[in-house]
């Protein structure tokens, strides 16, 4: 599995049918001083939590006021959207962070310019019938995965740390729009995904249970912003702008606002399949892994501390070459919590 994973990252872009959202800003009012700067973003999923800053920062006119034009388009996995982003197609891109160190590993041009979440929300979604206490106890259940998500590179190496052989598990993949269908209908015992945005979901049609990664000694780098390092050339006033109004609109949502992020979502993309209340839901499920509030650092910024712990556990579970540094990874230079905070406030 770990070879056709490595594959995939050396594998051209496809061209995907998907829907995307174009939108069109400038900067102040009516006559702008100068035509607003263009940036175009790929998302690893159709709007969910983690996708709240950037449609409020739409609705309440923080992109306009920073002279952005962002043309943001859907995804189906993090993998994917490394790869675009790495090969060019897109100058950003948001999504788990530890497929983009696998990618940039493999020699794709891309870097982390931000990162929003303290603990990794990877894990297992299962039937809350099942007694589980130890990894073993998943042997012999069927459990769903995505191959072009950003959980298929550690699968492997996360079972066999925990003592449980991968050919005791019966693993089947199926692609990301369908996973967590195929588990509400049955399908399956277990999936893997992002606790927190899908367990309010899935309750909705069966009584489930999750386990984190992070929990059994997989804590990886979580969801962020990448860049193209040609974009960060050509393009990196109007990124470090874009990367600052985002961070500061994830602070502002932190800071008591997450219903008016989840209603704007629905206001700029109504026909999304997902709700207000189910957005609301899910940000209960995952504001615990942004840390103890009022103890972190303004959101976006990087630590090199942490990158070199999930370095480390990378590094052993054989998903990227031993030997590189964190700055081969991330940067901070993108985030301005001045200047994040000046637009969000109207400044």
């Amino acid at each position: 599995m770990m070879r056709r994973i490595a594959e995939s990252f050396r594998s051209s872009a496809v061209r995907l049918g998907l829907a995307s959202i174009a939108v069109a800003t400038t900067v102040g009012g009516a006559a702008p001083a100068r035509a607003a700067d263009t940036l175009t973003m790929r998302l690893e999923w159709s709007a969910y939590v983690m996708h709240l800053p950037f449609y409020l920062a739409l609705e309440k006119g923080w992109f306009k006021a920073a002279g952005i034009d962002l043309q943001m388009e859907d995804g189906n996995g993090s993998i994917t959207m490394v790869q675009l982003v790495g090969n060019g197609k897109f100058d950003l891109g948001h999504g788990a962070l530890s497929s983009m160190a696998v990618g940039a590993s493999k020699g794709l041009a891309l870097v982390a310019v931000s990162e929003y979440l303290q603990k990794s929300p990877l894990g297992i979604i299962y039937d809350a019938k099942y007694d589980i206490t130890a990894m073993k106890d998943f042997a012999g259940k069927k459990m769903i995965y995505t191959p072009a998500s950003f959980e298929s590179p550690f699968l492997e190496p996360f079972f066999k740390q925990n003592g449980v052989p991968m050919g005791s598990l019966n693993m089947v993949g199926v692609e990301a729009s369908a996973k967590m269908s195929s588990y509400m209908t049955g399908v399956a015992e277990a999936f893997v995904t992002t606790v927190p945005a899908d367990l309010p979901r899935v309750e909705e049609k069966r009584a489930s249970k999750a386990i984190l990664f992070a929990d059994y000694g997989m804590n990886l780098p979580t969801f962020g912003i990448v860049a193209g390092t040609e974009a960060l050339k050509t393009k990196g006033p109007a990124i470090k702008r874009f990367v600052s109004v985002v961070s500061a609109a994830w602070e502002y949502i932190l800071a008591g606002h997450a219903d008016e992020a989840a209603e704007a979502v629905m206001k700029q993309r109504p026909n999304a399949a997902t709700t207000a209340e189910r957005l609301k839901a899910e940000f209960k499920q995952q504001a615990p892994y942004f840390g103890e509030q009022g103890k972190t650092v303004f959101p976006g910024l990087q630590s090199k501390e942490e990158w070199a712990k999930a370095l480390t556990v990378m590094e052993a579970a054989k998903v990227i070459a031993p030997g590189t540094t964190p700055e081969k990874y991330f940067t901070n230079d993108y985030v301005d919590a001045d200047y994040g905070r000046r637009i969000v406030a109207g400044k």
